[in-house]
């Protein structure tokens, strides 16, 4: 048998297990639930450990994710730069091979249905097969419950989750009555904009293009909040976010203001996904436009013009 060094990221909705075969330069890396930013920053570090900066090869099993943000495409194609043969991905259910469809970098990346087809790839001992099978059995299930709850999880630990509902509680209340809302500029709080999102498209109906389902909802509220806490705020504490919907009979129309740093067209990341999220915003609306937020509004933490996202998605007759 191979000798194998395992490492584990877990958190309330997510589980991230890798298996290092040094002698053979393999990795295997099994994930389950949410793959967000935050876990992917986890990821990152156990995977720049065991590959030490050397070439190796990647199975990666997604067959128990959820979700997948930019950052954690980001993740995935930063495999490929450290590649010695192969990067073989377990087929994605369809929500999450979305981003890579997107993206357009879905045929970049080998796929296998089963593990057991791993056998009959170069380079895959029995061995590991086993290992991986193994491990993958004993990943635990992510239960599905009520999903902007189960979207708070994805950055809690369990002793929080309960204190941090009650926090929310107002907030929440606002998202399911109001079409406009300001929520403190905490990655957390994609919980709450999310469920203000789901009510705004349900509200909207169906809309031409690319179909706005529950995974897509997810996708906007996570890379919009992620942005204005990253690049608007730059994790400073005290910043506030608004966000507001209108539709009409032709469209929806969604914006999201921080009053962080402003705007500035950002260069190709490490992962080379060029501003990745605003990305694949682009890709699922009809309309984005970017500019300077009006001072005049400002709320909370103001490092500088702060930035205006407006997003718009036709009606499905409409367009």
């Amino acid at each position: 048998m191979e000798q194998m060094e395992k490492h584990v990221v877990e958190t309330l909705n997510f589980n991230g297990t890798l298996l290092a075969f040094d002698r053979i330069g393999l990795c295997a890396i099994l994930l389950s639930g949410s793959m967000d930013t935050h876990v992917v920053a986890q990821l990152r570090e156990k995977a720049d450990a065991v590959t030490a900066g050397q070439r190796f090869n990647f199975v990666v099993d997604l067959d128990g994710v959820t979700y997948v943000s930019s950052t954690g495409l980001g993740f995935l194609m930063n495999l490929l730069k450290r590649k010695r043969d192969y990067v073989f991905l377990s087929n994605p259910r369809p929500a999450v091979l979305r981003p890579f469809n997107l993206f357009d970098v879905t045929n970049l990346f080998s796929y296998y249905r089963a593990v057991d087809d791993l056998v009959r790839q170069p380079g895959v001992p029995a061995e590991v097969v086993s290992a991986i099978r193994s491990q993958k059995e004993s990943v635990r299930a992510l239960g599905p419950h009520k999903r902007g709850l189960e979207i708070l999880a994805d950055y809690l630990e369990n002793e929080e989750e309960l204190h941090e509902i009650q926090r929310m509680t107002p907030y929440i209340h606002a998202a399911e009555q109001q079409d406009r809302i300001t929520l403190p500029a905490e990655e957390k709080y994609a919980s709450v904009l999310y469920m203000f999102l789901e009510r705004a498209f349900s509200r909207a109906g169906e809309c031409a293009g690319e179909p706005i389902d529950d995974q897509t909802v997810e996708l906007v509220a996570k890379e919009l909040m992620t942005n204005a806490v990253k690049h608007g705020y730059r994790h400073q504490q005290g910043g506030l976010v608004r966000a507001s919907y209108a539709a009409d009979p032709a469209k929806i129309v969604i914006t999201f203001t921080d009053h962080g740093a402003g705007y500035a067209p950002a260069a190709p990341d490490d992962d080379g996904l060029p501003a990745a999220g605003l990305q694949l915003l682009r890709r699922l609306f009809d309309e984005l436009t970017i500019g300077d937020a009006d001072a005049a509004e400002a709320e909370g933490l103001v490092l500088g013009k702060g930035t205006t996202v407006r997003l718009v998605k036709y009606r499905a007759a409409a367009k």
